[in-house]
């Protein structure tokens, strides 16, 4: 659909975690980058227990959006009173849009009775494993969570049949639940191609020894501690290689205490957050992606576009579009070992750059642009669920 049916640009607001360089934030800032002015105005709202500037902050705001912090999330009641004067001071609002799993449950019903007309929550995120373990309290806030949920949201949408389920519940089909794919910026991907060699002199990366990679913030679901037994063993079964994690967040420091108690500060390297990502996993020779848990990885279609041969767990969803001759799953089960040898094999099996991959946000963007615009108008016309 057309947006100049809209006569003025649309108003979105995102609701996300801290703005630091991580799958969702990440694309967030390519949505900004792609979307004109004139068709849309997006802002982001940083919705989380420590919401701290991020990275991406100023990036959100270069790029013509506007960043606000609310209050913390433990804090709910605190939350929900900022959450309704930010829309009565910075709307009104043609969208709300959802990123925070659970706890956007509160914040679409307080957008409902704001009266906005269009509430959206995205599923970025498979927490069943996780939810069906949790404690008493952990269990009832969940089913608040998912009460507010089932009263505030018009729209749902996932990134996969696994967080959709998660969220919305068995019978996400039934709830009118639409799969979305985000997108990556595959044009910067590939235009990082000849930086290759300068990063891996200033990493300290030697000619002639295998470079295993990840990318991701250093969070529990991401399972570092893992990967690096992985590496170790790696290393015993195989020989020399260096192992390059990118990125940052609470866990690091039981990753660094973890490198350290191993004996492999000399091939390991915590780069921290970058914003050359890009260029970075044309550093690697392979991916790993030992996740308890995932939505859709953007950080695995990223290095699919670099054509970096991956090895990744059950917890990973993936899609039939993605190039799945590169990628060979394993169960976390299996152990270091199993998964060292299945990266033994996918550095034999070497990159492969494919031609085409059918993630780019560019069009992508266009798409969500439709869907935000398509519900808006239904929504005025009395057609779309309130």
């Amino acid at each position: 659909m057309n947006t100049a049916s809209h006569p003025k640009p649309l108003r979105i607001l995102h609701l996300t975690g801290t703005l630091d360089r991580g799958g969702i934030e990440s694309w967030l800032v390519n949505l900004l980058a792609q979307v004109p002015g004139s068709e849309a105005r997006m802002d982001v709202l940083v919705v989380s227990p420590d919401p701290r500037p991020g990275d991406l902050d100023r990036q959100v705001w270069g790029l013509g959006g506007r960043a606000f912090h609310a209050p913390p999330t433990g804090r709910p009641l605190a939350f929900l009173a900022a959450l309704w004067r930010h829309l009565r001071e910075h709307g009104p609002y043609d969208v709300v849009h959802s990123h925070i799993h659970h706890f956007g449950g509160l914040a679409l019903l307080a957008a409902r009775l704001a009266g906005v007309p269009v509430r959206a929550a995205t599923s970025h995120l498979d927490s069943r494993r996780g939810d069906a373990a949790a404690g008493r309290g952990r269990r009832l806030y969940l089913r608040g969570m998912r009460a507010a949920l089932e009263s505030g949201v018009t729209h749902r949408l996932a990134v996969s049949a696994e967080a959709a389920a998660a969220l919305f519940g068995p019978g996400w089909r039934e709830r009118g639940t639409r799969l979305v794919t985000l997108g990556v910026n595959l044009e910067a991907v590939r235009g990082a191609r000849g930086g290759a060699e300068h990063l891996r002199r200033e990493l300290g990366l030697p000619p002639g020894e295998a470079v295993i990679g990840h990318v991701g913030q250093f969070r529990p679901q991401k399972n570092h501690l893992f990967l690096l037994d992985v590496f170790a063993a790696y290393l015993r079964r195989h020989g020399p290689a260096r192992l390059l994690l990118v990125g940052d967040g609470p866990e690091r420091s039981r990753v660094g205490a973890r490198v350290r108690e191993l004996g492999l500060e000399d091939r390991v390297h915590l780069t921290g957050s970058r914003p050359d990502v890009p260029g970075l996993l044309w550093a690697m020779d392979a991916f790993v992606f030992p996740s308890l848990t995932e939505g859709l990885s953007l950080a695995l279609l990223e290095a699919q576009a670099a054509g970096l041969p991956a090895v990744v767990s059950r917890g990973v969803p993936l899609d039939p579009r993605m190039r799945l001759e590169a990628v060979e799953v394993l169960d976390l089960e299996a152990g270091g070992e199993a998964w060292a040898d299945a990266v033994a094999r996918a550095l034999a099996r070497g990159r492969a750059v494919p031609e085409a991959l059918d993630f780019d946000v560019a069009r992508t963007s266009r798409e969500l642009l439709a869907f935000y615009a398509q519900a808006v108008q239904e929504a005025g016309a009395g057609g779309g669920p309130r």
